[in-house]
């Protein structure tokens, strides 16, 4: 196989493209925010459903492994229970640097509303999943920031515009 480059290639090679961390997509996502581009924001929301999903293969396979009596699966558990808090941590920490960057903008886009409504969601099932773990495991304020990023949410939400409905429209004025 000839790469593009010329040079020859087994096909075995890992593509030059790298995965993009969960914490760089959230850094680019907070920027674009700040630039009114939500792109990077659901780049972002994508690394974050693939972890979810990730972990709960992982969870799926711990009870077969535990079955065939394989050391360590105790160990294993805790390690994706950590791994699971570790991300929500970090999805937490990036929603309220979101929420101040959207409350920061007077003219928000329209779609706006829906972009974001999501996340009040996403931040109580943050805090149900934080609220099992020890505190100790946890950093300092953490819950207050999640009940500080759902105020701003729900600010940014109201005063954001959101998508007309072009069905309420047409029965309005009597169209089909």
């Amino acid at each position: 196989m000839v790469a593009a480059s010329g040079h020859k290639s087994s096909g075995r090679e890992r593509p030059s493209r790298q995965p993009v961390p969960a914490s760089i997509a959230e850094l680019d996502a907070y920027i674009a925010i700040q630039r009114h581009s939500y792109e990077p924001y659901w780049t972002f929301r994508a690394k974050i459903e693939e972890h979810a999903a990730l972990i709960a293969v992982l969870r799926g396979r711990l009870s077969r492994l535990r079955e065939l009596r394989v050391k360590g699966v105790d160990d294993l558990a805790r390690s994706i229970d950590r791994e699971e808090q570790e991300i929500v941590m970090l999805t937490v920490k990036a929603c309220l640097k979101f929420c101040f960057a959207l409350s920061a903008n007077p003219w928000l886009p329209i779609g706006a509303r829906e972009t974001f409504i999501h996340e009040i969601g996403a931040l109580q099932q943050a805090r149900q999943l934080l609220e099992q773990a020890p505190a100790e495991s946890l950093p300092a304020g953490l819950l207050d920031d999640i009940d500080t990023a759902r105020m701003i949410l729900e600010e940014v939400i109201e005063k954001s515009p959101s998508l007309d409905d072009f069905d309420r429209d047409a029965l309005r004025w009597g169209r089909p």
